[in-house]
C-alpha cells in the first residue's frame, strides 16, 4: 500500500493538526522574539538565531508593541493545542471551562449601532466549532457554563 494512500477524513485530520501547529508557531515566535527583545537582545542577534530577515524580526517586535493581548493565551490558542495533540481533551475542557469569555458587540456612534462588529474571546469558540475543532457535545458544555453572559450578549446586540 501507498503511503500516500489515505482517506479524505485521514487527510482533512492531518491538515487540521499542521494549521493549528501553524498558527500556535506563529503565536510562538512572536513570543520568543518579543521576550528576546526585553531581555535586550538586539534585531540581528534575534535574526542569526532565528535564521529569519531583520525585516521580519521588527515586524514581529512592531506587532508586538502595537498589539500586546497578542502576545496573551487566548481561547483559540488552547483549542489549536488540542488539536495539534500538544494538549488533552480533558486540559482542554478545563481550561476553556474556567476562562472568562468575552462577547462581541456592534459599536455604536450617537445612538445607532454601526455596521461594524468587535469580536470577542467568544468566537474563538464559535470559529472553532465550525472548523470541526470542537464537537457539538463540547460546545454545548461550554454553552451551559457560559449561558448568562451569552444571554447578555444577545440582549446587547438586539438593542
Amino acid at each position: 500500500m501507498n503511503t500516500m494512500d489515505i482517506s479524505r477524513d485521514q487527510a482533512a485530520a492531518e491538515l487540521d493538526e499542521v494549521a493549528a501547529r501553524l498558527r500556535l508557531d506563529n503565536r510562538d515566535l512572536l513570543r520568543v522574539v518579543a521576550r528576546a527583545r526585553k531581555a535586550g537582545m538586539r534585531q540581528r542577534a534575534i535574526e542569526k538565531h532565528l535564521d529569519i530577515s531583520q525585516t521580519t524580526v521588527h515586524r514581529l517586535l512592531r506587532q508586538s508593541a502595537e498589539t500586546p493581548e497578542a502576545l496573551e493565551p487566548t481561547p483559540a490558542e488552547i483549542i489549536d493545542r488540542r488539536t495539534a495533540g500538544q494538549i488533552s481533551t480533558e486540559h482542554m475542557m478545563e481550561q476553556l471551562l474556567n476562562w472568562t469569555f468575552t462577547f462581541g458587540t456592534v459599536p455604536k456612534v450617537g445612538g445607532v449601532a454601526t455596521d461594524a462588529y468587535e469580536p470577542g474571546s467568544w468566537d474563538d469558540v464559535e470559529r472553532a466549532f465550525y472548523r470541526g475543532q470542537l464537537t457539538e457535545d463540547e460546545l454545548g458544555r461550554l454553552m451551559d457554563k457560559n449561558k448568562d453572559g451569552l444571554e447578555r450578549a444577545a440582549r446587547v446586540l438586539r438593542e
